[in-house]
């Protein structure tokens, strides 16, 4: 029978919550690191579970809302105290309803309240926040700057999904950003997922706060996301929410495979790179020296013949020193992206290069340039651009080889 309202009253005047813990795991550490403490309802009655979405579903009103809130986040400390007695070094990972905090809960402290009453250091202490669903923001923002004084870590939750307000970042300076299940799922089978999840690596990097990942369900994603710099995982792939705090069987040894797994392919994959960019610079290298000695009038046509003899590359093309092309873009018709033709076009001669990143260094002086894998504008594929500089004798002036190499094996970085 579905429960009601006034069902969901008594559950909150009985305190009757039943908190379940996921584990947040740190492959590189090789440990659980944290807890998320996700609430359910208890029906007295049947003594059934009562889903999130039912039991968060009912609380409609502010002052309904409020209390449920408040009776969950008691469940979870209680129920996390007991552990936090045995190891100081897990974290509990708590979540507020951000629709809660407001000009009228201001100052009512009732968090720091409860984690002291259970004696939980509030270092060990992760506040998740959706932030787009609180309306207040000066009350968000002076709740975040209460609580990090006293030493609890902020967390954005939801980043990325589709109403992730990525301005609120700067303003709330969260200590986590945890990444939603829409950009995890089939990350590693989806390279502008995978670009969009880097793109908040690099960015938390240089903030100084921890990314994870939230929702993982394969090995595929999870492996994917190490290789691209994401060390702390969650999801049903580890370990399904459940009441009890004991290790999760089989964990460890799942944990130890990933890892193992991540050295071997890191290193097969620095073995294989080295291999591939030193037949790249071989092969570039026997390029330059044949263009050396042909003719202006015939650089197409010993590009076009570098394309056919060599199945890695895509395009090619010829620079000044200025970063003016002087060449035309030379492509394997087989690779280009006709359904985009409008998007995706090859650059004619007398295009400015000066500003890409292949030809900067180059202008620095560097000698030869190699870029990161992104996606071509000639071709619409993901290449990496090699510049390489070359003295053309039958000119008297020196020009830059560019060649895209196809990069398609580098969608995940495995």
């Amino acid at each position: 029978m579905p429960i009601t309202v006034t069902d969901l009253h008594e559950i909150i005047e009985t305190g009757a919550i039943v908190t379940h813990f996921q584990p947040q795991v740190s492959l590189k550490r090789k440990a659980v690191i944290g807890l998320e403490a996700l609430s359910r309802g208890f029906d007295g009655a049947s003594g059934e579970i009562i889903p999130p979405s039912v039991l968060f579903g009912l609380a409609s009103d502010p002052e309904t809302r409020l209390a449920l809130d408040r009776v969950c986040r008691t469940r979870a400390a209680e129920s996390f105290a007991a552990l936090h007695r045995r190891d100081k070094s897990v974290m509990l990972s708590m979540n507020i309803d951000a629709a809660c905090i407001s000009e009228d809960t201001r100052g009512s402290n009732h968090l720091l309240k409860l984690i002291k009453r259970c004696d939980i250091s509030p270092n060990n202490v992760i506040i998740e926040i959706i932030e787009s669903r609180c309306e207040d923001m000066d009350a968000l923002l002076e709740f975040v700057r209460f609580y990090r004084k006293k030493n609890f870590l902020i967390a954005l939750d939801d980043v990325g999904a589709g109403f992730s307000n990525l301005d609120r970042i700067p303003l709330l300076k969260p200590d986590v950003l945890k990444l939603d299940r829409s950009l995890i799922s089939g990350v590693n089978e989806q390279f502008h997922k995978l670009e969009v999840a880097r793109s908040f690596v690099q960015m938390a990097n240089r903030l100084g706060c921890l990314v994870l990942a939230e929702g993982v369900e394969t090995s595929e994603e999870t492996m994917c996301l190490l290789a691209n710099g994401i060390d702390v995982f969650q999801g049903f792939f580890f370990a399904r929410p459940a009441p009890g705090l004991d290790a999760v069987p089989g964990m460890a040894d799942k944990v130890d495979a990933l890892a193992e797994k991540h050295r071997h392919n890191r290193t097969r994959r620095i073995a294989e790179e080295k291999r591939l960019f030193s037949s790249y610079d071989l092969t570039i290298l026997t390029m330059c020296q044949g263009l050396s000695e042909t003719p202006s009038r015939g650089l197409n046509q010993a590009l076009t013949q570098f394309i056919d003899q060599h199945e890695g590359v895509e395009c090619v093309y010829v620079l000044d020193m200025k970063g003016r092309q002087v060449s035309d873009t030379l492509c394997d018709p087989l690779k280009l992206k006709k359904s985009k033709r409008f998007l995706y076009e090859p650059a004619r001669v007398g295009a400015d290069h000066s500003l890409k990143e292949y030809f900067l260094p180059i202008q620095a002086g560097l000698e030869k340039f190699t870029t990161d894998p992104y996606i071509s504008l000639a071709s619409g594929n993901l290449c990496t651009t090699i510049s390489r500089v070359f003295y053309h004798k039958c000119c008297g002036r020196h020009l830059i080889l560019c060649t895209d190499m196809s990069r398609e094996d580098m969608a995940c970085g495995l």
